[in-house]
């Protein structure tokens, strides 16, 4: 019979997590999304007052936005056996490159707030499918310190970015920080691909 101690596996440290390459890329895109819903929400702000809107205006802009990511939520659970995680993530950061690049040369409130609105649909439908395969790359066992990291690693960039955001918009202008992103998470979108072999057969 074995003894308590030899029943009970050793504790490893929560850091032990980021040898895995699996755990790394993932809280890498988690993170880049992240910078991407950030962006737009303190950036987005600056662009329009730019661009001489009213704060009414800018809050509907925003509130597009926010108002996607709500109801692709609603939707998720119902087509998520019909979606492979992988490719609704690349997709995603493809999409979110492409509308970025095209947000600067907007002019039109109206046009701001239909790719607003295209944002939130694709960025609130992306991180479900970020928590589905954090699910299925992190032994059971350890998915609770899985996610207490990924939410200190979105808490920190919740505080820096917004700062350097602020910082480059100072700088280089506004216009030059969405194609900055734009640029980073669609070359990112590769490296989310690989996410395809990790998908672990269901099991029955």
């Amino acid at each position: 019979q074995q003894t308590a101690s030899e029943s009970v596996a050793p504790r490893q440290a929560i850091w032990s997590l980021l040898r895995e390459p699996k755990m790394r890329l993932l809280l890498f895109i988690s993170w880049m999304l992240t910078c991407c819903w950030d962006i737009h929400t303190f950036v987005v702000p600056i662009l329009g007052h730019e661009r001489g809107f009213a704060a009414s205006t800018i809050g509907l802009i925003l509130g597009s936005f926010a108002a996607a990511a709500t109801v692709v939520r609603l939707i998720i659970p119902a087509l998520a056996a019909r979606l492979q995680e992988w490719a609704v993530i690349t997709a995603a950061m493809l999409v979110t490159g492409l509308l970025y690049g095209i947000y600067p040369l907007l002019q039109s409130p109206w046009a701001m707030g239909a790719c607003s609105m295209l944002l939130g649909l694709w960025l609130g439908s992306v991180q479900p499918m970020v928590m589905t395969t954090l699910h299925l790359i992190t032994p059971p066992e350890r998915q609770g310190e899985a996610l207490g990291l990924r939410l200190m690693s979105i808490n920190v960039s919740s505080i820096l970015m917004p700062l350097v955001f602020g910082t480059l918009g100072a700088v280089i202008g506004v216009g030059r920080v969405f194609w900055i992103v734009a640029a980073s998470v669609g070359c990112s979108a590769p490296a989310a691909a690989r996410l395809r072999s990790w998908r672990q057969p269901q099991q029955h």
